[in-house]
């Protein structure tokens, strides 16, 4: 498999995720992941010491899609998963799933930190998930190449 290396891309996710974490003072950190677990991109809130090296936010991110994708099995019971969270000592978790309608391979992992204490549940749903529906179709356009190596090629 490729590695997946364009600057246009790159500074776009770059981008996305800071406008992310922009969207509320109690976001920590937000990275986007795609359907590999490969974490493509990510932001921290300015001035914050991370609490994880970039190793382990990198596992992080693997661990996290492979738990997401796995959860799918379940959806004629119970729906669409909006989004998954974990209340931790020092910090709450919060996972995204932007899914493309047609290509799952296509879909793109939002991972988000935030302050414990903090109303996670308003701030997931009403500031980034219409955050991420605002900008799903311009991140499935600008990303399209990349999420093609996961692609099925028969």
């Amino acid at each position: 498999m490729q590695n997946f290396e364009d600057p246009y891309v790159t500074s776009y996710l770059n981008n996305f995720c800071a406008g992310a974490q922009l969207l509320d003072p109690k976001i920590r950190f937000v990275g986007i992941a795609d359907y590999a677990g490969k974490l493509q991109a990510s932001y921290y809130r300015k001035g914050l010491t991370p609490l994880m090296d970039k190793k382990e936010t990198e596992q992080y991110a693997l661990q996290t899609v492979f738990r997401a994708r796995t959860r799918g099995g379940f959806k004629p019971q119970l729906g669409e998963q909006r989004y998954a969270s974990t209340v931790y000592d020092k910090l709450i978790r919060s996972t995204v799933e932007i899914g493309h309608a047609k290509q799952e391979f296509r879909s793109m992992y939002l991972l988000i930190s935030l302050e414990v204490g903090c109303d996670y549940p308003m701030i997931i749903e009403k500031k980034v998930i219409p955050y991420v529906s605002e900008n799903q179709d311009n991140l499935f356009e600008r990303t399209q190449n990349m999420s093609e190596q996961y692609a099925d090629k028969k």
